[in-house]
């Protein structure tokens, strides 16, 4: 029973030290994720302006 007991506790032990570590590593995750969204949305919308933006100028002088 003391086997049993002792390779429960090693893994409680184990398992509540990786759940502190995700819990330190999560907000770093989530920031990176967030950095990345948002890069994925801006930087088209910014390629998208300075490279099409001059000629909507152009196509809008002959309306």
């Amino acid at each position: 029973m003391e086997t049993i007991e002792s390779i429960f506790n090693g893994l409680w032990e184990t398992w509540t030290e990786m759940f502190g570590i995700l819990m330190e590593l999560l907000p770093k995750l989530i920031s990176l994720v967030l950095w990345a969204l948002s890069a994925v949305i801006i930087l088209p919308c910014v390629f998208v302006a300075g490279v099409l933006y001059p000629k909507w100028t152009e196509w809008g002088e002959h309306l």
